[in-house]
């Protein structure tokens, strides 16, 4: 009689273990519609919130892993190779600021041309010291993704009054096959020929008084997108106007007496970047000036892969006397 009951058991156990398997495995229908299969599968998987999960209690699901783009190996950098020559290249180093903050580099040589000029902390550019409204050239083929401005009279910072202080910024993705998925950010401009509605010269109180965010922006802990914050829409922004290397994007502006054009650099790579709260944690702030190499562009320049091109005009190259009005502006999106 014992052995009878041993044997039910067993049985019993059996079963239960193949009507399992079955459910995992053949993806029945349970009550309410559901399918048994994915509802074993979704108890594995991890939820990974999305950036709409931030204001509501929604989860994406990934059951497959996103493709990760790095540095192709035939592109000039630091992590690569130089240039296979160096005639032209890094001439203007001269022009060069304080680099970024090295907390802030995941990729690549964390001290830029500078290491004896601190930054300020987060910091995530270098500097090109630049005359107030020289015009901005683009460093390679990107398309323009976002913008900000918190252009104000005037800032107070450390007890001490900075005026004028021109604060707009544009981001951008980098379109060139050398460099996939980068991200490049311009800030402290004057004004942009890529925002066709901006008004410059008046009034606009202390710095953050006023703001105004649309598309895709970059910050050093954090990347999202704006549909718009302030009055944007009055910017006619050209998002997802395409400019080449070389072409105009902006002027540079001033902050107190100081005149500049800080560039930031976010790179693709494979591995995490620890210090993303929101955003593409597959993006690296990098050392622009230690980390690529540079060449004064010109319509006849040969640029090898990966070399970026110098954001100003230099070794006589100019662009069309109209584009040196810093209310030049484009009229469509190309």
């Amino acid at each position: 009689m014992n052995i009878g009951k041993k044997t039910l058991l067993l049985v019993v156990a059996l079963v239960l273990i193949v009507l399992v398997g079955a459910l995992a495995t053949f993806n029945f229908v349970l009550p309410g519609g559901s399918r048994a299969g994915a509802f074993l599968h979704q108890a594995r998987t991890t939820l990974i919130p999305t950036l709409d999960a931030i204001a509501t209690p929604t989860a994406l699901v990934l059951t497959t892993p996103l493709p990760v783009r790095g540095v192709p190996v035939t592109s000039a950098s630091a992590i690569t190779s130089p240039p296979l020559s160096m005639d032209g290249i890094n001439t203007h180093t001269q022009i060069y600021g304080t680099d970024a903050d090295p907390n802030m580099i995941t990729l690549g040589p964390k001290v830029g041309g500078h290491p004896g000029w601190p930054a300020y902390p987060t910091k995530i550019s270098m500097e090109f010291e630049l005359v107030h409204a020289t015009p901005i050239l683009a460093p390679l083929d990107m398309v323009f993704v976002g913008f900000s401005d918190t252009s104000a009279d005037y800032r107070i910072q450390d007890g001490l009054k900075q005026s004028p202080y021109n604060d707009l910024k544009l981001c951008f993705e980098s379109t060139s096959p050398d460099w996939p998925g980068m991200i490049v950010v311009v800030y402290h401009l004057l004004s942009s020929p890529l925002l066709p509605g901006q008004r410059i010269g008046y009034s606009r109180g202390e710095w953050l008084s006023v703001v105004q965010t649309q598309g895709h922006v970059f910050y050093p802990f954090d990347d999202y997108v704006v549909t718009e914050n302030g009055n944007a829409s009055s910017y006619n922004a050209l998002i997802g106007y395409t400019v080449k290397r070389g072409e105009l994007i902006g002027f540079a502006g001033s902050v107190g007496t100081h005149s500049m054009a800080p560039f930031c650099f976010k790179v693709a790579y494979p591995s995490e970047n620890p210090t993303v709260q929101i955003g593409n944690r597959y993006l690296h702030w990098v050392q622009p000036g230690s980390f690529f190499y540079w060449k004064a562009y010109s319509p006849e320049a040969n640029f090898p892969s990966g070399v970026l091109a110098y954001p100003f005009e230099c070794d006589g190259y100019q662009l069309p006397a109209e584009q040196h009005d810093v209310n030049f502006k484009y009229t469509s999106i190309k």
